[in-house]
C-alpha cells in the first residue's frame, strides 16, 4: 500500500506536466483510484485507472445524476454516533477546488485533492450502480426521496461545538452520513490512512448502507429523540415505540452499523470494510469472517472495544456467513442480499405488530431522556437485539436459508442477544 501511495504522488507530478486540451465530451473519462475486489488467484487492491464516470453531468461542479460532490466548505457538528452525525454543512464552489488537465479526452488530476474528489465520485457511482442488484431498488428511488440529489461534502473544515466553546479542526478519521439531512461527509485523509477513506469504495458502500437502513427500518423518517416536558417523559415509561427511541438505543445503532457492513460486503465483494486503508494486511475486528467474540463477550473490552459497532459486527457476520451457502454465485448472493433488504423493510412493522413486541423491553431511563448508553448492558440490549432479530426473521421463508441464518444468529448472539423466546420462527 505504501508503494501505491508513492505511485499516486508520482502520478500527480507527471499529470501536472500534461498538455492542456479542450474540455472532454460526455460521458466523462477520468483517472481515478479504483478498487478491484479479490478474485480467484488474485488479491484485492487499489490502483489509479482510467474509468468512465457515466452519471457525471457537469465536471466543474461535480454534479451527477444522483449526487453531487461539494469540495471544501465547513461542517458544524452537534453530535456523533459512530459514522452517523448530526450537524449542518456549507460548501464552496467545486470549480475553485478542482485542478486538472485534459489529455487525449481523459481528465487527469493535477493534485491529490482533485484525484480523491474524482475517486470519491467514482466510488459513489459504483455504489449507486449496485443498488438494483443488492436491494432491488432503482437509484432514482433514492435520489428522488432527497429532492433530486444527495449532497456529499468533501474535505470540509470541521467545527465542533461543546459547552458553548467552538473548535476548528481540519482532520477527522472516517466518512459519515447525516440521517437528518441525508448528506454525506468525506473527511481529509489522516496520516495513518494508506488508502484514503474518502475514496475507499468499501467505506462509501458502508456509509450508503446507513441511507438504505434509514429507508427500510426507519421508513425514511428523521427519527429524533427530543427532551420535552416532564409529562412526555412519564408517558415514555410505558411506550415502547415513542418517537426517537430507536435513534438513541445502543443496540439499534449497532444493528444499523452491522447492516451497513453487510451491504458493503455485498456491493464490493470484500468481507472487511477497513482492510487496506490502514497499516497491516490482517483482518480487523470488523472482519465478517472472524469469530473472535460473541454477544456475551461484549462487556469485556479486551475482546471488542468498538462499542455498539461490535453488536453490528455480530449481525453482519451472521448475514455474511449465511450468504456463504451460495459460494461465488453472484446471482444467488445478490438475491440473498435483496431478501435481507426486504426483511429489514418489514422489521419495524413486525416489531410493532407481532410477538416480537412482547420481547422488546420497556425503554431504559437513558432512552426516556434521549441519552445513549456508553456501554453494552447484556440483559437490556440483549432483549432489544432479540426483539429486532425475531421481527427480522419473519421476513424470511422457511427452508435451508432461514435455518442457516438462525444457526448463525444463535452462534453470534447466544442466549443473551437472541433469547429462546425470540427463536420461535427458527427451524433447526
Amino acid at each position: 500500500m505504501r508503494v501505491l501511495f508513492f505511485f499516486i504522488v508520482i502520478f500527480i507530478a507527471i499529470a501536472g506536466c500534461a498538455d492542456l486540451q479542450t474540455s472532454p465530451d460526455r460521458p466523462y473519462k477520468a483517472q481515478v483510484l479504483h478498487f478491484e475486489p479479490q478474485s480467484t488467484g488474485n488479491s484485492s487492491g487499489w490502483s489509479v485507472q482510467e474509468r468512465t464516470l457515466s452519471t457525471l453531468e457537469d465536471l466543474n461542479s461535480l454534479k451527477g445524476r444522483y449526487f453531487q460532490i461539494l469540495p471544501g466548505g465547513t461542517l458544524q457538528i452537534t453530535s456523533t454516533v459512530g459514522s452517523l452525525i448530526t450537524g449542518t454543512g456549507s460548501a464552496s464552489s467545486s470549480s475553485d477546488a478542482l485542478r486538472y488537465n485534459i489529455k487525449n479526452g481523459v481528465i487527469v488530476p493535477r493534485d491529490t485533492t482533485t484525484l480523491l474528489a474524482l475517486s470519491s465520485f467514482h466510488a459513489f457511482e459504483q455504489t449507486f450502480s449496485s443498488l438494483k442488484e443488492t436491494t432491488g431498488l432503482e437509484p432514482e428511488a433514492f435520489s428522488e426521496q432527497v429532492g433530486g440529489r444527495y449532497r456529499i461534502f468533501f474535505e470540509p473544515v470541521i467545527s465542533l461545538s461543546d459547552s458553548g466553546e467552538t473548535a476548528q479542526i481540519s482532520l477527522k478519521l472516517n466518512a459519515a452520513f447525516n440521517p437528518e439531512s441525508d448528506n454525506f461527509f468525506l473527511f481529509k485523509r489522516s496520516e495513518i490512512e494508506q488508502i484514503p477513506l474518502a475514496a475507499n469504495f468499501k467505506v462509501i458502500a458502508h456509509e450508503f448502507g446507513h441511507a438504505i437502513f434509514k429507508r427500510a427500518f426507519f421508513k425514511q423518517k428523521n427519527e429524533v429523540c427530543l427532551n420535552t416536558n416532564d409529562e412526555t417523559k412519564i408517558s415514555r415509561q410505558t411506550d415502547k415505540f415513542f418517537p426517537g427511541r430507536f435513534a438513541v438505543e445502543y443496540a439499534i445503532s449497532g444493528l444499523n452499523e452491522g447492516f451497513a457492513d453487510f451491504m458493503s460486503a455485498m456491493m464490493t465483494g470484500e468481507a472487511d470494510v477497513l482492510t487496506g486503508s490502514f497499516p497491516g494486511d490482517g483482518p480487523t475486528s470488523r472482519s465478517l469472517t472472524s469469530t473472535r467474540f460473541t454477544f456475551a463477550d461484549l462487556s469485556r473490552d479486551s475482546l471488542c472495544s468498538g462499542k455498539f459497532y461490535c453488536i453490528g459486527t455480530l449481525f453482519a457476520r451472521a448475514l455474511y456467513k449465511t450468504a456463504q451457502l451460495y459460494g461465488d454465485d453472484k446471482s444467488s448472493l445478490y438475491a440473498f442480499s435483496r431478501r435481507v433488504y426486504r426483511a429489514i423493510d418489514q422489521t419495524s412493522e413486525n416489531l410493532a405488530q407481532s410477538s416480537a413486541r412482547d420481547i422488546l423491553p420497556i425503554p431504559s431511563t437513558e432512552a426516556i431522556f434521549c441519552k445513549r448508553s456508553e456501554s453494552v448492558r447484556l440483559a437490556y440490549d440483549g432483549l432489544l437485539t432479540s426483539a429486532f432479530l425475531a421481527a427480522f426473521l419473519q421476513g424470511f421463508s422457511a427452508g435451508n436459508e432461514k435455518s442457516q441464518l438462525c444457526a448463525q444468529l444463535v452462534s453470534a448472539f447466544g442466549s443473551f442477544g437472541f433469547t429462546l423466546e425470540a427463536r420461535g420462527g427458527c427451524q433447526f
